[in-house]
């Protein structure tokens, strides 16, 4: 077995670099009949060997490591579509995975079209793009930082996994800000376990870096509970908790092939921050895990421009630096206000929205799209409740968003709400202070 499955490393190794060639030359090849591979992708997949297939397609998107790559997203929509098929075809030339790639990008750039007119509106200069990437995760920070001490980091999460621990001791706000809001226990226990298990074979891979490996069946990692129980994971736990049946590849960088699962060092590491992100959306701690963090970065950043800022409840109590204050309004208020800033006669109020950006591409465009009015009609109604409250006008109101990088147009600033992301208000704030710095030496 151990001949066969070195066999196929080394087949797999061989095909995904004369793939990645094939690829590269296609993109300045202009006899490639686009027609005939557009729509063909799920039966493109049906004809093709997966078992070989997916291994090979693996150990391309393991080589394909800088983002702006334009081929890696369609490399990872081929393996997603080969992992669905219920049942494999029989071929194994090149061509034929390279069309399959090919017809997959053909496939995304059809799904764009479509979404167009949620983006666009009938003046140009309204256009709205959206770029979504890795970086751009909430959890990409906690990933990092898991990343920079990885030793310490497994060691910290079998202290939390033996209950010996709080995560919030373990985990610091700072580097960690949504693992430390992560409970031990609970619904978010298999979080723990799949995360050591992760961690886990991160250390075991990185020998094999940067290639792709196959993870042996004689593989296990161990820890001890406080009542010195161990707590034994293995191949079992790989298959259960590092195989998706669902279009999760970049969560799950595992495949199944040859009688062994084979990943690499790198895509387990680069799949941590999706996957993390993923887990606690399946579970009721988003909120007190992702969203709030969120809401209190916000906060911090505007206070640390000079503003007396923090969120008020639905009773009209306002938390800010300086204590609480009750808001007076004849009128109910509208709902919980995320964040209400005021510096002099400046007067912010914000909706602070944490984007699911591993959902699917039409949600997401749905809420982003021009023509997406409910955040901004709740956003409308809880300034004009805060106007009334203060005795004076807002200034400004914002939807600031984060787990998307998103480029408008400045005629989006003539409507109502604009939406932006935290690193764009950032940018704002920073210049509005120069400004006010250069007036002063005026």
């Amino acid at each position: 077995m151990r001949s066969d499955v070195r066999f196929v490393g080394d087949r797999a190794r061989r095909d995904a670099e004369e793939l990645s060639r094939v690829l590269e030359r296609r993109r300045e090849d202009e006899t490639v009949d686009v027609e005939l591979l557009r729509g063909r992708s799920a039966e493109l997949a049906a004809s093709i060997d997966s078992d070989w297939a997916s291994v090979v397609l693996l150990a391309v998107w393991n080589s394909l490591r800088e983002p702006t790559e334009p081929a890696r997203p369609h490399v990872k929509r081929a393996l997603e579509l080969l992992q669905r098929m219920p049942d494999s075809g029989s071929s194994r030339a090149l061509v034929d995975l390279a069309n399959l790639v090919s017809a997959c990008w053909l496939s995304h750039e059809a799904d764009v079209t479509e979404l167009a007119p949620i983006w666009q509106s009938s003046d140009p200069d309204q256009a709205v793009t959206i770029l979504i990437s890795g970086a751009s995760l909430p959890t990409t920070f906690d990933a990092c930082s898991l990343m920079a001490d990885v030793t310490g980091s497994i060691r910290a999460i079998a202290e939390i996994l033996s209950l010996q621990s709080d995560p919030g001791e373990m985990f610091s706000a700072e580097d960690f800000p949504h693992l430390s809001r992560l409970p031990a226990s609970g619904e978010a226990r298999p979080i723990w376990l799949a995360l050591f298990l992760r961690m886990s074979l991160i250390i075991r891979l990185a020998p094999f870096e940067p290639g792709i490996a196959p993870l042996s069946k004689q593989f296990s990692t161990q820890l001890y509970s406080e009542t010195g129980e161990s707590i034994v994971l293995g191949y079992a736990e790989i298959t259960s908790l590092l195989i998706s049946l669902e279009d999760e590849v970049a969560s799950y960088p595992v495949i199944s092939s040859a009688g062994a699962c084979w990943t690499s060092c790198y895509l387990l590491a680069d799949s941590l921050a999706p996957w993390l992100l993923a887990a606690i959306q399946q579970t009721t701690l988003r909120e007190h895990v992702i969203s709030q963090p969120f809401e209190d970065k916000v906060v911090s950043l505007l206070r640390s421009h000079g503003f007396r800022a923090g969120s008020v409840d639905a009773n009209g109590t306002w938390t800010t630096q300086s204590g609480k204050e009750r808001l007076h309004c004849d009128e109910k208020n509208p709902g919980q206000i995320d964040v209400l800033a005021t510096r002099d006669d400046d007067v912010f109020v914000l909706e602070c929205k944490s984007i699911f950006s591993m959902g699917r591409i039409r949600n997401i465009a749905e809420k982003l799209g021009l023509h997406s009015h409910s955040w901004r009609t709740t956003l409308r109604k809880k300034r004009e409740w805060v106007e009334k409250a203060l005795h004076r006008d807002a200034d400004l109101s914002l939807v600031v968003v984060e787990g998307i990088q998103a480029y408008t147009s400045e005629q989006e600033w003539k409507g109502e709400s604009p939406l932006i992301t935290f690193e764009t208000l950032s940018q704002l704030l920073d210049a509005a202070a120069l400004q006010s710095d250069d007036s002063r030496d005026a």
